[in-house]
């Protein structure tokens, strides 16, 4: 009996030490991207499966160097980060059409999924998506831990050119994602809604200028949470529960009306990501941003005389 109960106790223990072992390799991996569960987002192994599936479209949004390098096999080149976002109704219309015409290269025919990616969780991949839901398709995708993930669990790349054949792509606009600066201005001090500046503590304190933009500052009334509070040490998104608390400490909460902005809509587009990730019910990104806002005289700014802090 006794020799039986050192059996167990001695099968137990290495059970555990197993256990324990697994664990703690998972923790030493600093590469490992815990991806949060969200219809907006997929990881690498559910790419891996469904990578060679006809209802799946792969999009890279990195630079065409960088595509050209080495990509995800099957993975088409697609950059909309230089798209004109100017949200005056001449400047929609641009945008429409350009959206029309570069969207089309996807070849959606109007049941697949369309997923992005870049080098990381960055801003390309986010807002491509933004634009792509935008334009009033709903089944768009960002593959979190993008290419660099991929790589790190050996999955195969290519360099081999990838293109689909052209759809006729009708863009059919979601205004309600989207936020003017006309639709701003009537919202400035509003208690209802949380003006949110994603840039660096510089640029929103009007320290730090840009050869792009005709003057320094913020948005009146916007609050301030710089869009790298959201990712984590492999420019990732963090998990739920962090996105929330952080997000809560700088007051940015589901009851209001959110509207992100930066510098031209890319790193807004990040945060209104995480915002989206978490459920947030009322959220607009304004896609002009600060480079259109400075650059009509018309519009207030304000600058920050004091450093602001982020930290809850």
């Amino acid at each position: 009996m006794k020799v039986k109960r050192t059996v167990f106790v001695t099968i137990w223990l290495g059970f555990a030490f197993l256990i324990i072992g697994i664990a703690g390799l998972a923790d030493s991996n600093p590469n490992i991207t815990t991806t949060p569960k969200s219809e907006w987002l997929v990881d690498i192994n559910w790419l891996h499966q469904n990578l060679k599936g006809k209802d799946v479209i792969l999009v890279d949004t990195r630079s065409q160097q960088e595509y050209s390098e080495g990509h995800i096999p099957g993975a088409i080149w697609l950059d909309l980060s230089d798209v004109p976002t100017k949200t005056t109704d001449s400047g929609l219309h641009e945008l429409k059409q350009q959206l029309s015409k570069s969207l089309s290269t996807l070849g959606i025919t109007g049941t697949e999924k369309v997923v992005f990616y870049e080098e990381h969780t960055g801003t390309r991949a986010p807002k491509a998506l933004w634009f792509l839901t935008y334009s009033g398709y709903p089944n768009g995708k960002i593959l979190h831990g993008g290419i660099s993930a991929w790589r790190q669990a050996n999955y195969s790349m290519s360099w081999q050119l990838t293109v689909r054949q052209p759809q006729p792509f009708v863009v059919k606009e979601n205004f309600e994602m989207l936020a003017s600066a006309d639709y701003i201005l009537k919202r400035i001090k509003n208690p209802s809604c949380i003006i949110l500046d994603v840039r660096s503590q510089a640029e929103y304190a009007g320290q730090e200028t840009s050869r792009h933009t005709s003057r320094s500052g913020h948005i009146p009334g916007a609050a301030w949470l710089e869009w790298t509070e959201l990712l984590d040490d492999t420019m990732n998104l963090k998990p739920l529960t962090e996105l929330q608390k952080r997000l809560s400490a700088a007051g940015v909460t589901p009851d209001k009306e959110i509207i992100t902005y930066c510098q031209s809509g890319s790193r807004s587009s990040n945060s209104y990501l995480a915002l989206r990730v978490l459920g947030y019910p009322r959220l607009r990104n304004y896609i002009g941003s600060w480079q259109e806002w400075s650059s009509r005289l018309d519009l207030p700014v304000e600058k920050q005389k004091e450093e602001v802090s982020s930290n809850p």
